[in-house]
């Protein structure tokens, strides 16, 4: 099993003034760009909370609670202030062959304490490397 798999990005989007450029990875139309100010006025109106919802949204991905919330105000407060690019800190990342490295030095004493809670935590994958 492999635990640094990079997932390929589908799209690679790109705005700049009010032009959205798309180009799909294995697409035949090439880059396509899209003109926000070509819509409707009623549908910009629409556009701009939809997108800050699904930015503000984007932000608790992966997260839980004051975690969540956490992450979703430094993003607005980012947007506020200016700041397009801020980001909600990545959670922490475990890998499941370093565990299973730590768990193999451990004595026989502590790997069977530590057994019963590994299993009871679900971590997908981990039995095959334990």
């Amino acid at each position: 099993m492999t635990e640094d798999v990079k997932k390929t990005k589908k799209l690679a989007k790109e705005i700049e003034g009010t032009i959205i450029s798309i180009t799909v990875q294995g697409g035949t139309k090439g880059t396509m760009l899209f003109d926000f100010s070509d819509l409707p006025a009623d549908i910009q109106t629409k556009l701009g909370p939809f997108g800050l919802g699904h930015k503000l949204g984007d932000a608790a991905a992966g997260k839980e609670g004051a975690d969540a919330e956490d992450s979703i105000n430094k993003v607005y407060e980012g947007l506020v202030g200016g700041d397009w690019s801020v980001r909600a800190p990545a959670q922490p990342k475990i890998s499941l062959s370093a565990l299973a490295a730590n768990f193999k030095n451990l004595s026989p004493e502590e790997k069977a304490a530590a057994l019963p809670i590994l299993k009871a935590l679900n971590i997908p994958g981990l039995d095959a490397l334990l």
